[in-house]
């Protein structure tokens, strides 16, 4: 679901954001917040993430958020920061209800969300039941047990990361390669979601016709280093049709650095293969532009092109952790203000695209591998690719069969 290039929808702008007194005062968090104008309260949309050095993607978005909602009295966008470090479960239940407490907030985002997510909304909802302005729960890429966060959360939202696999390689067949190497962490080496992508990588490569690889570093061995010296090897081994691949944003740096050294193709990487990201790699400086997206893939383009790289290099118009948090305040707010129904996928779209430099995101629900069954408000998104030199590939219009999701078995090899 979801449509291509809709165009934002406008609110009216929000106020900046008040503080939240209680909370800071109990401890449990270090709250960012900006003092909205004096007169009747406004409503407010809070978002919560880690600090700037836990979760700079997050932090970045949320204070996005806070500054593109600064001028109406109506509402209010509150940035609250938890203190660096995993909080204890306990701490993060007790500022979510404490939160709640204060009538005029009326929607939680909590973007990643940390274990005590799900206690927190569960007591917040008890808390404010029967009151005239209903409270709005999300949790983005939650850490707490799926059923628990369905259960007591509105929206539970993360990266569709088995279906952009699949897509990862049409993406990359799309551009003209003809093999993909995937490179993971020592940690990934293990993880289910990590094993289920790769399967999912394989089996999507044997039937789109491309060859597939996947390089984990030894023990011991650090995983960027690994893939900064692998590259290289990678490309003459795989030939000059090779797209490179990763899915730990730790890695997008190094990978995009080697994929432009040589003449590598990227058709996607961890959903943070960004404009800032090429603008590294290709030692482009973006200040230029003074911050017109447009005008810095033009600039983006231009090196490419002068390094022969035109339509081999693939990016998100936004990362994933920042504009997933601008999209998600977005929808939140007009939820709240009673423009959008939480259930509404096409709304949570229409929101992320309006918060996503222009490109359009795939929304849906989450369906469990073993039994098939369908979430009714888990929701997995995935975002347009952008090739430099050519334009969107469309990739948020097309469908993963659901064969390629059932058919691969997660293997460690």
């Amino acid at each position: 679901m979801g449509s291509l290039r809709r165009p934002a929808e406008r609110l009216v702008a929000t106020a900046l954001a008040a503080s939240l007194a209680l909370a800071c005062a109990a401890g449990l968090l270090a709250c960012a917040a900006r003092k909205p104008e004096q007169g009747a309260a406004a409503a407010r949309v809070l978002v919560v993430t880690p600090a700037a050095a836990s979760a700079p993607r997050q932090f970045r978005g949320a204070e996005d958020f806070v500054k593109d909602h600064a001028s109406s009295k109506k509402w209010n966008a509150v940035h609250a920061i938890l203190p660096d470090g995993k909080g204890a479960p306990g701490a993060v239940a007790d500022f979510i209800e404490g939160a709640a407490k204060d009538p005029a907030v009326a929607a939680i985002v909590v973007a990643p969300a940390p274990e005590g997510t799900a206690r927190g909304f569960r007591r917040a909802k008890e808390l404010r039941a029967g009151s005239p302005i209903p409270l709005v729960c999300i949790a983005a890429d939650s850490a707490d047990d799926e059923l628990e966060i369905e259960s007591s959360a509105d929206l539970v939202v993360g990266l569709d990361r088995v279906g952009r696999a699949y897509i990862a390689v049409w993406e990359a067949g799309k551009m003209g390669a003809s093999s993909i190497v995937a490179a993971y962490s020592q940690g990934e080496a293990s993880d289910p979601d990590a094993l289920r992508e790769r399967a999912v990588m394989a089996a999507a490569a044997s039937e789109l016709g491309l060859r597939y690889a996947a390089k984990v570093p030894p023990k011991g061995v650090d995983a960027a280093a690994f893939v900064r010296a692998g590259t290289g090897s990678w490309l003459r081994d795989e030939g000059p049709d090779v797209a490179l691949y990763c899915s730990d944003p730790d890695l997008v740096g190094p990978l995009l650095s080697g994929a432009v050294a040589g003449g590598g193709l990227v058709a996607e990487a961890a959903g943070e293969a960004t404009r800032e990201a090429y603008a590294g790699a290709l030692g482009v400086d973006l200040a230029v532009a003074k911050g017109d997206a447009v005008k810095e893939k033009r600039l983006l383009e231009k090196a490419a092109a002068r390094l022969g790289l035109k339509g081999r290099l693939g990016l998100w118009d936004s990362g994933y952790g920042e504009s997933s948090v601008r999209g998600l305040g977005e929808f939140a707010l007009r939820v709240a203000a009673g423009k959008a129904r939480r259930d509404d996928l096409a709304a949570l779209t229409s929101a992320m695209d309006a918060r996503s430099g222009g490109a359009a995101w795939l929304a849906s629900y989450k369906t469990d591998e073993d039994t098939g069954v369908k979430s009714v408000n888990h929701v997995l998104v995935r975002q347009d690719v952008y090739v430099l030199g050519v334009g969107y590939l469309q990739s948020a219009l097309q469908t993963v069969p659901p064969e390629a999701l059932s058919g691969a078995k997660p293997s460690a090899k």
